[in-house]
């Protein structure tokens, strides 16, 4: 029985590893890799101007502008250093997001909850740089990550058959 769900599974999984690496321009760099939820590794493409980038709503390519570069840095003191040290872009970026209008053919429910949702994750990451939480850092920092790429997705023009978003829940 487990192993017929796991095999159900499989084309679901693949569509989501498609989607993630159109989303994040194609194949990672050596050096971009990051643990997943569950503690295993996987590979993070960096983001470009082309696939679904280009096609993204101005706050969003911005907000991603800020994130990606840091996003992608090696894991380490440094990248909470320079990732704390950019909260007034990220603060501007998501403001910037919760007050744009939601993108035609997007969800406009999801774009407001998820303008929503990044701006209380940086806020809480604000908090974690400001506490010097290194522990801390990486959780606040993935959720950052995570509630973007939901903004991708609400943005996103792009729905399956089935109504539900191209992009899906698992942070690659």
């Amino acid at each position: 029985m487990a192993r017929a769900k796991a095999a159900d599974m499989k084309p679901a999984l693949m569509g989501v590893l498609v989607v993630a690496a159109v989303a994040c321009g194609g194949p990672a760099k050596p050096d971009s890799t990051a643990m997943g939820p569950a503690g295993d590794k996987h590979e993070m493409g960096q983001m470009g101007d082309k696939g679904e980038m280009a096609n993204m709503p101005p706050p969003i390519a911005s907000f991603h502008d800020t994130l990606a570069p840091r996003w992608h840095a090696k894991h380490g003191p440094q990248r909470m250093t320079d990732t704390c040290a950019a909260l007034a872009q990220f603060h501007t970026g998501a403001d910037a997001i919760v007050a744009a209008p939601p993108p035609n053919g997007g969800d406009a429910a999801a774009w407001s909850a998820g303008g929503t949702q990044l701006a209380e994750a940086v806020a809480a990451l604000d908090t974690t740089c400001k506490a010097n939480d290194a522990a801390a850092f990486e959780p606040a920092f993935e959720r950052v990550h995570k509630t973007f790429h939901g903004l991708m997705e609400a943005a996103s023009e792009h729905h399956d058959e089935h109504g539900e978003h191209a992009h899906g829940e698992p942070p690659h």
